[in-house]
């Protein structure tokens, strides 16, 4: 006969169905905050890895450190991404370890909201001033910096990657998020792999003596104006010639056959066939030096692959530069840093207004004379286009108060300019513009400048 316990009580079971309370609590409260954990590194994944094509969690968005899904119209510019493009001037004869300078930079920008894109070139001879790594700078050209990283008496932390990203910086104002680093001989390689590219040649290049190695012999080398099919070795002529142009005009070049790369590398027939997108990754990764995971690549392209070639813009630096001397002798580019600065402002221009194009005429309605005019420059120093803004006197009486009027639907253009003079939106007006017409041909957007918009332009 089997003893029970001295108490005389049973030990609690599972068959008995009698649960500590706290037991309970703290087995769902651990489970809320696993779910919870789990939808914000979910939804934090999705944003970076696939920007733009966030999922949407409904209600669950609302929550305190997780990603909505409900995505902006446009980018900030700390929500843009934004890759530094680098081809090494090295050979395919160069020996291993040869100093290597930059013959290529570029910048691609990418606004994932508003689907909108852009390459910014940047001449190798520009003059710039290159950070030291201990407070300081000198001044060399901007192809020197990827190599001075590793001068003794520099020794950059990061190297030549890190100093180009903190050169660009100081002297643009430009963050660096990625970066790919190539040499020429892996850019054919590449080309090659992709089936060649096509480009429409816009007019004839020619070099009688051009070689693309150090022991090759010279060969003529010749495109003439028309679409053309290229090779790797074709195109890597194509972007290097020197013969007869000058650096700005190869930059021109170089973005063409960028442009053509990404139509070829962002096709259907390649992002959807995955053995043929994994047997490409696999060459892009031994070719070049980059910090872009395989995840992350996949969704910048198929991002990439959304961007209408329309909303691609490519800006060129040649009305901002100009040849200089210097002291010891050497011909490089200067610049001008205000209108670079609007340059700038140019590329990171809110897509979603890039994406409208509106046609703005800022009208003088004050009786300051010129304030209309001071109000152009202001908006073309944030970075909008200067041909799509034009000035005139405003017909009707004058006025104290600025007023934004939309004729044509381009509210969120209204609204930003509004946002740039420091206007509230209710200055946005579209019923109480009638009677309000343009003065110098078609307009989507008129400014009726007011008095106020002398301070309004002073304190923005």
């Amino acid at each position: 006969m089997s003893r029970g316990p001295r108490n005389g009580r049973q030990p609690a079971t599972a068959s008995s169905g009698r649960y500590s309370p706290f037991l309970i609590f703290g087995i769902a409260l651990f489970a809320m905050a696993a779910f919870y954990g789990l939808l914000v590194v979910a939804s934090r994944l999705d944003d970076y890895f696939l920007p733009g094509n966030e999922i949407s969690l409904g209600p669950l968005g609302n929550l305190p450190g997780i990603n909505s899904g409900q995505t902006p119209e446009a980018a900030t510019p700390e929500q843009r991404i934004n890759v530094l493009l680098l081809g090494l001037d090295l050979r395919p004869d160069d020996p291993p370890g040869t100093p290597a300078r930059t013959d290529s930079i570029a910048i691609l920008t990418l606004d994932p909201y508003s689907n909108t894109a852009g390459v910014l070139s940047i001449p190798r001879d520009l003059w710039v001033q290159i950070p030291t790594g201990r407070g300081g700078y000198f001044y060399q050209r901007i192809n020197v910096a990827y190599e001075a990283a590793d001068w003794p008496d520099v020794r950059y932390p990061g190297g030549g990657v890190a100093l180009v990203k903190d050169t660009i910086k100081r002297n643009f104002d430009i963050t660096i998020d990625h970066y790919v680093v190539m040499e020429w001989s892996s850019f054919v390689q590449l080309i090659d792999a992709l089936g060649g590219i096509d480009i429409n040649v816009p007019e004839t290049v020619y070099d009688p003596a051009y070689n693309d190695c150090n022991r090759c012999p010279y060969r003529e080398v010749l495109f003439r104006p028309g679409p053309q099919h290229m090779d790797g070795q074709r195109a890597l002529a194509y972007v290097r010639i020197r013969y007869g142009s000058d650096d700005l005009d190869r930059i021109e070049r170089q973005q063409q056959v960028m442009m053509a790369v990404l139509d070829k590398a962002t096709s259907a027939g390649i992002l959807l066939n995955p053995a043929r997108l994994r047997e490409l990754y696999d060459r892009f990764r031994r070719a070049v030096n980059t910090d872009v995971s395989p995840a992350r690549a996949l969704g910048l392209a198929l991002k990439l692959k959304d961007v209408p070639r329309e909303q691609i813009k490519t800006l060129s630096v040649r009305d901002v530069v100009y040849p200089m001397t210097t002291a010891d002798g050497a011909d490089v580019l200067g610049w001008d840093q205000d209108k670079m600065r609007v340059l700038v402002r140019q590329f990171f221009l809110d897509g979603k207004v890039d994406q409208e194009a509106a046609r703005i005429e800022v009208q003088n309605a004050s009786d300051v004379p010129g304030l209309a005019t001071q109000v152009r420059d202001f908006l073309t120093s944030q970075g909008l286009p200067q041909e799509r803004l034009s000035v005139a006197n405003a017909n009707g009486p004058r006025t104290a108060e600025t007023t934004i009027c939309d004729l044509n639907g381009k509210g969120y253009t209204a609204r930003k300019l509004a946002e740039w003079l420091g206007l509230p939106e209710t200055r946005v007006a579209n019923s109480a513009c009638t009677g309000v017409a343009p003065v110098n041909g078609p307009a989507d957007i008129i400014i009726l400048v007011g008095r106020d918009a002398r301070t309004l332009v002073q304190r923005s």
